[in-house]
This record gives C-alpha cells, sequence and structure tokens, in this order.
C-alpha cells in the first residue's frame, strides 16, 4: 500500500484511537480498495443504492442534493478526510441521498458491507468510532425537529440551509425559485426578497437569477 494513503487514511475518524501495530494488523489482513478520481468525476449519487462504505481521503468534492419535487437543489462543499453518508450502509433505506462529485483529484478508499462488518467485529476502535457516527447523525437528525419555530425570515432561512447540510458550515449553493422558497419559509414572495437583500448587503450571500451563494454559512 501507498504509505501516502495509509497515512491518511489513518486521519479518518473512524480509525481514529488505532495503534500502529492494529493498522498494521488492518493493512495485511484487508483488502483496502483505493481510487483516485479526476475533476468533475462522480464519486456516488443520489439514489444509488450504498454497497460499500466510501471515504474521501484527499481533495476537495461537492454534495448535492435535489429536493423530492424537484423543486430545488442544494451544493456544498466538503475536503477531506471525510466519510460518505455510513448512515446509507445499512438499514431499510441505504440509498444516497447525495451526488458527490471531485472537485479536484481526489483519493479514496472502499470498504464492502463484509470488511466493515469484520472491522466491526475484531477492531473494537473502529467499532466505537462508527456507533459514534451513527449515534451522533441520528442524535443531530432528531434534535433538528424539536427546534423551537423561528420567528424571523433571516432565521427561518438559516434553519433551512442548517437541515439540508452535512457541515454546518463553508460554502453553499441554492438553487430555488424566489416563491418556492416563500412556500419553504412560509412567507410571502416579497418578503423573502427583503430578507434577500439585507443579508446581501451585509455581504453574508448573493444572489442571482434562481441562484443563492452563500460563502461561509457560519457566518449568516
Amino acid at each position: 500500500m501507498d504509505h501516502a494513503f495509509s497515512n491518511r487514511l489513518l486521519c479518518v475518524s473512524l480509525f481514529q484511537g488505532f495503534s500502529r501495530l492494529d493498522f498494521l494488523d488492518l493493512v495485511e489482513k484487508v483488502p483496502l480498495d483505493f481510487r483516485t478520481l479526476k475533476a468533475d468525476k462522480h464519486i456516488v449519487k443520489q439514489g444509488e443504492e450504498c454497497h460499500a462504505l466510501c471515504i474521501l481521503l484527499k481533495g476537495e468534492v461537492t454534495a448535492e442534493a435535489s429536493s423530492p419535487d424537484h423543486t430545488y437543489r442544494y451544493r456544498e462543499q466538503l475536503t477531506a478526510p471525510w466519510v460518505v453518508q455510513p448512515e446509507c450502509l445499512f438499514g431499510l433505506h441505504n440509498r444516497y441521498t447525495h451526488t458527490f462529485r471531485a472537485l479536484t483529484e481526489t483519493q479514496t478508499v472502499w470498504l464492502t458491507k463484509a470488511i466493515v462488518l469484520d472491522l466491526l467485529t475484531h477492531y473494537p476502535a473502529f467499532q466505537i468510532n462508527f456507533y459514534n457516527t451513527l449515534s451522533t447523525f441520528a442524535q443531530n437528525t432528531k434534535q433538528q425537529l424539536w427546534q423551537i419555530r423561528r420567528t424571523t425570515e433571516e432565521e427561518r432561512f438559516r434553519a433551512f440551509l442548517q437541515r439540508r447540510s452535512l457541515r454546518p458550515a463553508g460554502k453553499k449553493t441554492l438553487h430555488i425559485r424566489m416563491e418556492d422558497l416563500a412556500v419553504e419559509l412560509g412567507v410571502t414572495r416579497l418578503r423573502v426578497s427583503q430578507m434577500l437583500a439585507r443579508l446581501a448587503s451585509q455581504g453574508k450571500l448573493t444572489t442571482s437569477r434562481g441562484v443563492i451563494e452563500i460563502p461561509a454559512l457560519e457566518t449568516l
């Protein structure tokens, strides 16, 4: 195995707590599928069935999701290391909810379900990290359902974006018509237009026809 790949793998949250001996044992026994993708290549697509765990080791990617009625699309930029939707690997709904595309040359490693089950059985550190990842995802999802109803347009818009974000920070792009955003926020189109104008004047976003660009969600 390339040492650069293995060193990057140790930086992934799922492998935190591994001793050097554990990692050498893993590399010797587990067939790891390393891949390098050029910029603009798809990694996974929304709606595809998840057959393996994909881990980004190097590079930048975009993650984009379309609403069920296809009235809007939401895209964000992510940087490796990143585990691609581990919650989709098992369970009743094991299809990706986002399309991941390489923004730069990207290095990945793929672990089949059988390999993941083997790691969960034989490596306690991996087991704890994997369960913590799934538990955190479930807890965050449930917490969002019980948030206090937002009163201002800015608060509703921020909550709308945060609920759809894989990472609550960084660059985000929303493709949506003004009238559809008004329906989502429960306000009039005029109030949406005024809200976006206020945020744009503060330098927190830019707008063009049907597109809203947020350079840093954490500052919105």
